[in-house]
């Protein structure tokens, strides 16, 4: 489900559900979160690494999983638990890089996005789906996004769920290196060890400070963002879009 696993005083989570290309279940969301916060009351771990198994980081939720849960409430309960692990990726004292291999897609896009930085395999591919499920962002993204690649590039990015290449996504400031096939992790490690030889107290500030910059903006958008969703997860769309997802057709909007 999720495997956790340390170089030195590196922690990497590898999302392990590859028989589902890591889709995000409540399970492994639930064990991330607990990673996070065991990370971030370890002071020896100095940085950390999230990826993927099996040629994947992550195709989004799990829709097995949400197939029946569409009613407002249950929006906000998917809206909260998404939201509190992307916060807390925030809120540690040290950065997180997101290894990308294989998809990223609507809230696996949404999860790397909440990383500090992005490597990711040339064949990587990520992509914002969630109009094509008939709902919005829900985990934050919306601002994060924005402060990355601009208001244009997000608008184009969530209004069409353009599937970009990793070339791509670097050109646009969405990942910060393109990395040979299967040499993402192994790059991201070679980054955190320049991190792990500065100062903790000056990263874990100078991370602060990153993420003070857009605090603000994050918190008005963040409100938006959540009572759009479960506006959008709880509409006809979004059932049309789940029904024509199993039965393997095109939706009708």
């Amino acid at each position: 489900m999720l495997r956790t696993d340390r170089e030195r005083d590196i922690v990497v989570w590898t999302l392990d559900r590859p028989e589902a290309k890591n889709a995000l279940s409540g399970e492994l969301l639930r064990a991330l979160t607990a990673a996070i916060e065991a990370a971030g009351a370890d002071t020896s771990v100095r940085a950390a690494i999230l990826t993927g198994a099996g040629g994947a980081f992550a195709s989004g939720g799990d829709l097995r999983e949400l197939r029946d849960k569409s009613t407002p409430a249950d929006a906000a309960l998917l809206s909260d638990v998404g939201e509190h692990v992307c916060r807390r990726i925030g809120e540690l004292p040290f950065p997180v890089i997101a290894a990308l291999s294989g998809v990223a897609i609507g809230g696996g896009a949404e999860l790397a996005v909440a990383c500090d930085m992005r490597i990711a395999d040339d064949s990587a591919r990520i992509c914002f789906k969630q109009v094509r499920m008939g709902a919005s962002t829900a985990w934050g993204s919306s601002p994060r996004l924005i402060s990355l690649v601009g208001p244009s590039a997000a608008a184009r990015l969530l209004f069409t769920a353009q599937e970009l290449t990793a070339v791509d996504a670097r050109a646009m400031g969405l990942v910060d290196f393109v990395a040979e096939d299967g040499t993402s992790v192994v790059t991201a490690l070679a980054w955190c060890t320049d991190v792990a030889a500065g100062a903790r107290n000056a990263i874990a500030e100078t991370k602060a400070l990153l993420r003070a910059s857009s605090a603000s903006f994050y918190a008005h958008a963040r409100s938006i963002e959540r009572e759009a969703f479960i506006r959008t997860w709880s509409s006809p769309e979004h059932s049309e879009a789940m029904a024509a997802y199993f039965e393997r057709r095109p939706a009708r909007f």
